[in-house]
């Protein structure tokens, strides 16, 4: 079981990038990735109110937003692999797609995803001692990814809104999307499983599921194929790895 910390507002950036990514039971980092107006790749944390976030970061431009925690997704891989991080590093992508209304509307769309996939290919392409992994919501993303041929691993992380299939190297399954059944079958396909656990309940409930008075004999014989990641490293190791 690989235990991933996701950025978020619990820490600043100089404790997560200090202090969080150097305890010794973290196996890797979790980070949010958009783009800006002007075609700045940031990393950003996510809250309540996180489809006006996610607007606000798509529609201003990176000195617009000097008010939000936010760093060129650059200068963090530059120091991580400055300091060589031995760690796992993923990358979610928030979706660029909005609703388009006319072709010209769509035609710009597709020419900003692609510019993106470009500059994060630019980004990445110096930074092999990196152990990176990239996954999103958005089906039509990760496909580009995978026609890129990026040398990371692709992920899909699975929500309510897109149930169909995709064949990606591991899948990220949040609270609400866990079934131990479309585990078993991922997992038996030799596909690496991530549950997000964004809150102490979600991590109090999911223990008592795998390990707790609701496991069952599957949960069980899943629960060290799995790997968790969440916003709460002191917490997530107490439960599951005490």
């Amino acid at each position: 079981m690989n235990l991933i910390i996701q950025k978020s507002i619990k820490y600043n950036i100089q404790d997560f990038f200090n202090t969080v990514i150097n305890l010794d039971f973290v196996d890797g980092i979790s980070l949010n990735v958009g783009v800006t107006k002007d075609d700045k790749i940031v990393i950003f944390n996510l809250s309540s109110g996180n489809d006006e976030l996610v607007k606000s970061i798509y529609s201003n431009t990176y000195n617009e937003l000097k008010n939000l925690e936010m760093i060129m997704l650059d200068d963090v891989l530059a120091y991580l692999s400055k300091i060589n991080y031995k760690g796992r590093v993923m990358l979610n992508i928030i979706p660029l797609e909005h609703k388009c209304i006319t072709e010209d509307e769509t035609k710009a769309l597709m020419e900003k995803i692609k510019l993106f996939l470009n500059n994060l290919e630019n980004i990445l392409k110096d930074k092999t001692n990196l152990d990176m992994f990239i996954h999103s919501t958005s089906r039509n993303l990760v496909t580009l990814l995978k026609n890129k041929g990026l040398k990371t691993k692709i992920g899909f992380a699975v929500t309510t809104t897109d149930l169909n299939y995709i064949d990606v190297e591991y899948y990220v399954f949040a609270y609400e999307m866990i079934n131990l059944i479309l585990i078993k079958q991922e997992i038996d396909l030799k596909k690496e499983v991530f549950l997000y656990l964004g809150s102490a309940y979600e991590i109090s409930s999911i223990y008592d599921y795998l390990r707790g008075s609701k496991a069952t004999d599957l949960a069980k014989k899943l629960y060290n194929e799995l790997n968790l990641m969440g916003d709460y490293p002191e917490l997530m190791k107490k439960t599951f790895l005490d």
